[in-house]
């Protein structure tokens, strides 16, 4: 499951990557999200992307992740100690959070993100942990 998970990110990732126009872009970066040990129990493996270009005008922040839940389960993902980014919902193991312009509340700059967290729903498990 990790392998496809792995290849799925690997090509979203890719349509992403456009070429930089570097008078317009803010910000693009991507990074790996680690397992807690709760994460590890259900073998969760997280990847997120952030992009800002035209001095913040078109803003993209995306979180995949694949853990072994049943189909259906929502996740919440949180960005920088504020209110939830958004939810995924896992299907065949993996899900994916994809924002853009205009971006909730919380997330007013994508270029200002620094730590990055995945729970349950009820927020009492943290599954993935990390930061840009």
């Amino acid at each position: 499951m990790k392998g496809l998970f792995i290849c799925l990110l690997a090509a979203s990732l890719a349509a992403f990557a456009l070429p930089n126009d570097a008078a317009a872009a803010d910000c693009t970066d991507r990074t790996s999200l680690p397992a807690t040990p709760d994460g590890e129990a259900v073998a969760a493996v997280g990847f997120a992307y952030i992009r800002s270009i035209d001095q913040g005008s078109q803003q993209t922040f995306v979180v995949q992740v694949a853990v072994d839940v049943p189909d259906g389960t929502q996740l919440l993902v949180f960005a920088n100690g504020g209110d939830p980014a958004g939810t995924i919902t896992i299907a065949l193991g993996t899900g994916t959070l994809m924002l853009s312009s205009p971006l909730p509340a919380g997330l007013a700059e994508v270029c200002e993100i620094g730590r990055i967290w995945v729970t349950d729903v009820e927020e009492t498990t943290t599954l993935i942990d990390g930061s840009f």
